[in-house]
């Protein structure tokens, strides 16, 4: 007799068909049990209670069993975390009546996971494909902003409620209890089987020990398609069980190769189980078990499918069966002809050959030809919206408002006075202050900053807040022969206490994205020194000490001991990554308020950093070297070398213009350039009142007052006041500072909020000053 054979393809996809009618519910009522979060559903298109499943082990089953006679297997079917409630649904009724007319009585959980939606909406524009990023850029892009997103919230709800509905009061816990005493009440009447497609093997790693510790004697098959369950999870779970309860293991799943060739989320140019790795889990690249690279690098996994020959070969003298797509021909229980991660619950050869598996038999009735959800699920992005070259782009964030005895005064004002002098700069400036700066928000902003730029553009990443160290989880911060603890740097968002913290590895997986041509200049007024290692190490007292302040004009160090609740959440949200090592050569340039073995202050309501170096944009940028400019930055500290403002990036990049373009604006600035721009820079920073020559000279305090005053007035004009190391001395009008930059001073701008603004770092010089002095 010739051997069956089987179709190899699906209906060509539609678009999004409408709702099933009450007719088609009310038919899959003794085949489905829908849960939320992991209990019954009470609202939506289709409820289940207890009831329900009641009348499925008690009426439904018994008849069906009657209706065939001899051993019927039931097969509990889990779908994929990307489907909605009526996907779902109408996934349990195109499978319904297949399974039923080869003698097979389905169950189907529909779980309400939606997945989809959320990713689509959690990583909203980036997944419409309107970026301008190179596509060797954009898979990368898309992972750090679903990472950075609410990747992992979402898919760690979606885990939770899997593991949720076989434990406590959840429905399927509650299924499987009904289950086991029906095969007590009625032994030798069923066999039982599982299918789970993607995160459905999440679903039934809890869902099938969870039956057998309810009485079921054991689960004859389970056929897994393209699973997304993690392999700890699975090893944890399922391994153990497997020839002791769950007597027969098959995976479907695509090959490497394939993997790659898949997209999902209508831009992503791989599969889903490669953006659940990258994105998904709280340890980046978490080995999922349906990749073939993870089984082959996992011994145990490795030995228990039997692979040991090149990609894509059978598996030999293992336990358990892997069945790769594509393989058309071969026994009829192992075919798989799916390209897609999405496409094998509907792939022919893949379902045909789970159901001989569920019915031990050859002749079965083939898998109706269905349509893909794919273009459902993923719309196809629009294309990129052009956009100019030569951008102008800063990203400003402060933060004042953080809870409990952790509140700072200046860092908005910080972040208000640079975006002013960002603006006359020419720059497009976007703000995110107190609530608005979470980690979340400051991750996506910088992303978006960097991921739509193009060569010729020039970026800023401007943070004013508190700054911290926590454990080095990594390991990247480690030398070799050093045994010395080392930390991860990190700014304070305004959920940090959360465990949200923003690290150096978070910042530089951003500014590793950063397009050639594309520079990047980032200015932190906080206890963050750029070189990826905190080794200073205060304790608590220290920290209060320098912290404490009775008024806003106090002084106050912007540096937070992690307390340990803080240190747990932030593992707890972190996990236990493996070791990336460290960055290459960053491209970057961060002039930061410290170095690493020191403390940055804020005095007067603004940071002493911001006072000293905000004012020095306008007449630096594309006149002075980054070299140059810190250099007059440092001038301000000299008096008092409690903190030194630091530079970190490229050794080439020090001779580099200052706020300058890379592409067609590179090069050395000119010698009369150099020394008219170093002029006029030194007489802003005089005219903000850096007060640097307290406690060298011989001027007064009543003297300093009418000084900095004077300056604090005139300095929107673009007057300076002279203060130098021997004393503070009245100073003129610098004809380049008039001028300089693309829309003039601010004085020349005529803005009053931009006037205040100076006005404002003029009296916080003043009081810092004072400070200084007092402090000897």
């Amino acid at each position: 007799m010739p051997e069956p054979t089987t179709p190899t393809k699906t209906a060509p996809a539609t678009k999004r068909q409408p709702p099933l009618p009450q007719s088609e519910l009310d038919k899959l009522r003794p085949h489905v049990v829908n849960l939320s979060g992991g209990t019954f559903s009470s609202t939506g298109a289709f409820t289940t209670t207890k009831k329900d499943v009641d009348a499925i082990f008690a009426t439904h089953l018994p008849a069906f069993v009657a209706e065939h006679g001899g051993v019927v297997p039931v097969v509990f079917y889990a779908h994929g975390g990307l489907v909605d409630e009526q996907s779902g649904l109408r996934i349990a009724a195109t499978q319904v009546d297949w399974w039923k007319s080869n003698g097979v009585y389905p169950i189907h959980f529909v779980w309400e996971t939606s997945l989809a939606g959320a990713i689509t909406s959690a990583v909203g524009d980036w997944a419409q494909g309107r970026r301008g990023w190179l596509d060797d850029a954009k898979d990368r892009v898309l992972e750090l902003a679903a990472r950075f997103g609410q990747g992992q919230a979402i898919w760690g709800q979606m885990k939770r409620s899997a593991e949720a509905a076989s434990a406590g009061d959840g429905g399927a816990r509650y299924v499987a209890e009904a289950l086991g005493a029906y095969c007590a009440a009625h032994p030798d009447t069923i066999t039982v089987h599982a299918v789970g497609h993607s995160a459905g093997s999440i679903f039934h790693s809890f869902f099938l020990p969870t039956a057998l510790k309810a009485g079921v004697p054991a689960i004859e098959t389970l056929s897994l398609l393209a699973p997304a369950v993690r392999t700890d999870v699975f090893e944890k779970q399922i391994v153990p069980l497997v020839g002791h309860g769950v007597e027969s293991l098959a995976m479907f799943t695509m090959t490497e190769k394939l993997e790659r060739d898949d997209t999902c989320l209508g831009a992503y140019g791989k599969s889903l189980l490669y953006l659940v790795r990258a994105s998904f889990e709280p340890e980046e690249f978490s080995p999922i078990l349906g990749l073939e690279e993870c089984l082959r690098a996992d011994p145990v996994l490795a030995g228990l499918f039997g692979l040991s020959g090149a990609s894509g070969s059978p598996g030999v003298g293992g336990a358990a069966d892997i069945i790769w797509s594509k393989t058309p021909s071969g026994p009829l229980t192992s075919r798989s002809t799916s390209t897609s991660h999405g496409g094998f619950d509907n792939d022919i050869p893949t379902m045909d050959s789970v159901a001989r598996r569920v019915t031990g038999s050859s002749r079965i009735q083939s898998f109706p030809a269905t349509r893909d959800l794919g273009d459902e699920l993923w719309p196809m992005p629009g294309p990129a919206a052009p956009r100019p070259v030569g951008t102008h782009q800063a990203l400003c964030v402060g933060i004042n408002a953080y809870p409990g005895g952790d509140a700072l005064y200046g860092c908005v004002a910080d972040a208000e006075a640079w975006a002013a002098q960002f603006s006359i700069a020419g720059f497009a400036v976007r703000t995110l202050l107190d609530a608005e700066a979470t980690r979340q928000n400051i991750l996506l902003g910088l992303l978006d900053l960097v991921a739509s730029s193009v060569a010729g553009d020039v970026l800023v990443f401007q943070y004013a807040g508190h700054g911290t160290y926590v454990d080095d989880l990594d390991g990247d911060e480690s030398e070799a022969g050093n045994e010395e603890t080392k930390y991860d740097e990190a700014l304070c968002p305004i959920d940090f206490r959360d465990g949200n913290l923003i690290i150096d590895d978070d910042l530089g997986e951003i500014f590793d994205q950063l397009p050639d041509g594309v520079s990047l200049t980032a200015f932190f007024d906080s206890c963050h020194s750029g070189d990826g290692q905190r080794r200073l190490q205060l304790q608590p007292a220290d920290v209060a000490d320098l912290s404490a302040a009775s008024a806003p004009h106090g002084r106050r160090a912007r540096f937070i001991i992690p307390d340990e609740q803080t240190s747990r959440n932030y593992r707890l949200k972190r996990g236990t990554p493996a070791r990336a090592g460290k960055r290459a050569l960053a491209r970057e340039v961060l002039f930061s308020g410290c170095k690493p073995t020191e403390v940055a202050y804020e005095t007067g309501g603004h940071g002493d950093f911001t006072v000293a170096a905000s004012l020095l944009v306008v007449p630096s940028a594309n006149r002075l070297t980054n070299s140059e400019f810190l250099v007059k930055v440092r001038e301000a500290f000299s008096s008092q070398p409690r903190q030194n403002p630091d530079f970190n990036g490229p050794r080439a990049a020090k001779s580099r213009v200052f706020l300058g373009a890379l592409v067609g604006g590179a090069g050395s600035v000119s010698a009369a350039g150099a020394n008219s721009a170093g002029s006029a820079a030194g007489g802003v920073a005089a005219g903000a009142g850096s007060g640097s020559g307290f406690g060298s000279g011989s001027a007064t305090i009543p003297g300093a007052i009418s000084a900095l005053l004077d300056a604090a007035a005139g300095v929107g004009a673009g007057v300076g006041a002279g203060v130098g190391a021997g004393g503070i001395g009245a100073g003129g009008i610098d004809p380049f500072a008039a001028s300089a930059g693309p829309a003039g001073m601010a004085g020349s701008a005529g803005s009053r909020e931009t006037d205040a603004a100076a006005r404002a770092l003029a009296a916080a010089a003043f009081l810092r000053a004072a400070a200084d002095f007092i402090d000897g």
